[in-house]
């Protein structure tokens, strides 16, 4: 499918990583969003590599050569994975209604941009959809007979939302405290084996907030998703690969980076229900965020991950 015109505002997030980040804009520039809306973090003052591959990095995105309106958010000093990458997808929403969110290692397939395309038009004015995602980890798992579904959790590797969702969110989970004393975790998931898993990754969050310590956005995100029992749409497909096996939050390769996108995804039906397919969170729930591994599969990917850190350096 071609056009030159794609009128959906694409956010694309940048850091010090020129190789990654080159593969991405490839894409973005086969779409030729009409408007382009760039963020980036400064170096950082520990480590004199960054102002080289800051530099490499910005002078890609700066080449811009379609026609199209393109915005740069460049800080000069390092805030941070949290700070930097909320206060840059605040400063779009600002100016604009809706948005497609790629960071400098989420490969999107073109599929994707019209996905997220119409996506965002069907639901524009549904409050019970917060966010769309390009990710699809548990495929097996998938029974619907329509083109996507709903789901309570959100993957940000390549996805899309809306001003009036953003908004909501709250990167130091300011709710935190008045939702457990309430009781109402278990609320949240259904399953008190969910509550406690999420409970502690929340927990951690929200005490890196009161000190300050933001180095991320998504779990926050996501945090005021479920406080507010909002739901996700999720393609049956994977579009979107995520290539970015070092970086601030991966130091080696797992079975979510690289995974196959399907470049001749199109929505072809659509769900009949606004509902999460619960049969298929559960069983995403256990099979990508508390999957049981064998102790001899964790040596072995502690001895791999050694290995990988070793050849990286």
């Amino acid at each position: 499918m071609k056009n030159t015109s794609f009128d959906v505002p694409v956010i694309f997030i940048i850091f010090n990583r020129p190789d990654t980040t080159r593969i991405v804009f490839e894409a973005i520039k086969q779409i030729k969003p009409k408007k382009v809306y760039v963020i980036a973090d400064g170096p950082r003052s520990n480590n004199p590599d960054d102002i080289t591959l800051c530099a490499k990095t910005r002078e890609i995105v700066e080449k811009i050569d379609w026609d199209c309106e393109k915005f740069f958010n460049f800080s000069d000093n390092n805030l941070g994975c949290g700070v930097r990458i909320s206060s840059g997808i605040t400063w779009v929403f600002e100016r604009e209604s809706q948005a497609i969110i790629l960071e400098d290692d989420c490969v999107p397939c073109n599929a994707f941009f019209w996905y997220c395309k119409e996506m965002l038009e069907r639901y524009k004015d549904d409050t019970r959809i917060w966010a769309i995602s390009g990710n699809q980890y548990n495929e097996e798992a998938v029974t619907t007979p329509h083109s996507y579904f709903f789901s309570k959790y959100v993957h940000i590797w390549g996805w899309a939302t809306w001003k009036r969702c953003w908004q909501e969110s709250d990167i130091k989970m300011e709710k935190y405290p008045l939702l457990l004393q309430q009781n109402l975790l278990t609320s949240l998931f259904g399953t008190k084996e969910e509550a406690l898993y999420f409970d502690k990754i929340f927990e951690i969050y929200f005490n890196k907030g009161k000190s300050e310590k933001f180095d991320t956005w998504d779990f926050q995100f996501f945090f005021a998703s479920v406080i507010n029992s909002h739901i996700c749409v999720v393609p049956t497909k994977n579009l979107v690969k995520n290539i970015g096996y070092i970086g601030t939050h991966a130091e080696m390769k797992n079975r979510f980076h690289d995974r196959p996108v399907d470049e001749n995804y199109k929505i072809i039906s659509h769900p009949d229900f606004v509902l999460c397919d619960v049969n298929y969170d559960a069983y995403h729930f256990k099979h990508h965020w508390n999957e049981k591994i064998p102790l001899f599969k964790r040596i072995i990917r502690k001895i791999r991950k050694i290995i990988w850190i070793k050849k990286s350096k």
